[in-house]
């Protein structure tokens, strides 16, 4: 009997194709824009078109607009009416929402690392800083925003928390295009840097609280000097529009 319902349960003889273990084409492109708009390469309210993307990576345009329709159904971009696809544009009440969600993850991200980084982590971390403090003196803002967001989440997945790192990934997506609203002037300003000296070092002495401190102070930071930037431009509107 229990042959006979192994025997009916079993797919031995049908033709199937193993099912592949790599990436489709449509998650590689997906992964492509992520590390751009985490990067900073966007404007906030930037339109991405299916044809751009498409020619940008050198893929046809099914994968093109299977990416981005995904990062639209996360959350991370926006789909109007139309169909097209835009960097969200975020007000200044959804920065500080933001702000306060990645100030709880990260700084969490940030313990777990301390307790569990090797020295090759910590080697490697502080090469991305030095390049990073580099590329600020020459003024390569680019090179900047974009060795930021290695620097950190070079200390995130050193946490080992993988489902934490891609819930800290989501909220960096959604903010990044403001990276382009902060800089220059923000890469001008000794903070920053002096942040990122702080999380080296208490990498160094593997301190779980003063590195979750020195990643709020850093998220903080930046938050406050956007929101700043926001209300300037905001005034400035209105000021013209009254004259």
């Amino acid at each position: 009997m229990n042959e006979k319902k192994g025997a009916e349960g079993s797919l031995a003889g049908v033709d199937m194709a193993p099912i592949g273990r790599s990436e489709t084409l449509g998650q590689q492109v997906r992964t492509q824009l992520a590390s751009a708009i985490m990067a900073g390469r966007f404007k906030p309210g930037q339109k991405l078109t299916i044809r751009a993307v498409a020619a940008a990576l050198d893929v046809s345009l099914t994968p093109a607009r299977e990416a981005l329709y995904n990062l639209a159904a996360e959350g991370i971009l926006e789909m109007r009416s139309n169909g097209s696809v835009y960097l969200p544009t975020l007000t200044s009440e959804r920065i500080v929402e933001l702000t306060k969600i990645r100030t709880a993850l990260e700084a969490l991200a940030a313990r777990e690392a301390a307790l569990r980084i090797t020295d090759e982590d910590i080697a490697h971390i502080s090469r991305i800083n030095d390049l990073m403090v580099a590329a600020n003196e020459r003024k390569d803002y680019a090179s900047v925003m974009e060795l930021n967001w290695e620097f950190h989440f070079a200390i995130y997945r050193a946490s080992g928390m993988s489902e934490l790192v891609r819930m800290i990934e989501k909220r960096w997506m959604m903010n990044s295009s403001y990276l382009n609203v902060i800089y220059p002037s923000f890469g001008q300003m000794d903070q920053g840097i002096n942040n990122h000296h702080t999380m080296v070092r208490a990498l160094h002495s593997r301190d779980p609280e003063r590195l979750a401190s020195a990643v709020v102070i850093d998220i903080n930071f930046a938050a406050d000097t956007l929101l700043d930037m926001i209300e300037a431009q905001g005034t400035e509107r209105r000021q013209k529009a009254q004259r």
